[in-house]
């Protein structure tokens, strides 16, 4: 089944109805968390109040559209646009080398701006990457980095090369089983890393047999690396709130090649 068409993703597109004030629950709330995300924020209470009426309207305003005190579709697909156009990538996706797709992939992704909204490790982001779960346990880096590789094999009609998993530890263990695990202090060069034009997965590591985060790692050297991470922000924490581009030490991080 298409990612696209899993339920998980058609509950985070799906149109919660004509809401206007006095409603409450689920629905409202959801509708709140894109008000944050188009920096129109108001509390993530789940209840449909002045504020956030006042915030739908100035959203509506921006976006040129009609409203009446009631969200209607028109309004529900512009607030949940971003997340739509990202979920639809395969089917515009060029025709690409697979780790130069998962590259291409991570920067749509990137360019959109992923971010928590209604506290730590919740909102339609967090949802999409970790299969409808959020919470202040759901840390969603390896959750964004398996979509990532799914989105990506999907629009090339494959398999990724490892499953994927919600876990760091178990996407090295993938990694290890099909060969494609890189110690960081092996590196010696690049290729090790990823493909020119391509990427790879960084690990981070704590332990031998423990590592704590993950993104995509590209254009590196034995000394250094460019990332696209999730759960992550520009101090580079493992439980961020945002995707973000950085940079790391590659003898710092274990890798996952790709190609």
């Amino acid at each position: 089944m298409a990612l696209q068409d899993q339920s998980y993703v058609q509950r985070e597109l799906e149109f919660p109805g004509a809401l206007s004030q006095g409603a409450s629950g689920a629905a409202t709330k959801r509708v709140q968390e894109w008000l944050g995300y188009h920096g129109n924020g108001t509390p993530v209470d789940g209840k449909f109040g002045p504020a956030t009426g006042r915030a739908l309207a100035e959203f509506a305003r921006r976006k040129q559209l009609g409203f009446s005190g009631v969200l209607d579709e028109a309004l529900w697909e512009a607030l949940i646009e971003p997340l739509a156009r990202i979920v639809a990538l395969p089917a515009v996706a060029p025709s690409k080398p697979y780790a130069q797709a998962v590259r291409w992939f991570a920067e749509q992704h990137l360019a959109a701006h992923p971010i928590e909204l209604g506290g730590a490790n919740r909102g339609p982001w967090v949802r999409l990457y970790m299969k409808g779960s959020q919470g202040d346990a759901m840390l969603w880096c390896a959750g964004f980095v398996s979509f990532v590789l799914r989105q990506a094999a999907e629009a090339l009609g494959g398999a990724p090369p490892i499953a994927g998993s919600f876990g760091c530890d178990e996407l090295a263990a993938q990694a290890k089983q099909v060969g494609r695990f890189v110690a960081g202090r092996s590196v010696t060069g690049g290729r090790d890393i990823a493909a020119p034009g391509g990427c790879g997965i960084f690990l981070v590591r704590k332990t031998a047999s423990d590592w704590i985060h993950t993104g995509f790692a590209f254009d590196g050297d034995r000394d250094s690396f460019l990332s696209i991470e999730g759960n992550t922000d520009r101090k580079g924490s493992s439980n961020g709130f945002e995707v973000a581009r950085r940079s790391r030490r590659t003898s710092a991080n274990d890798f996952i090649r790709l190609h």
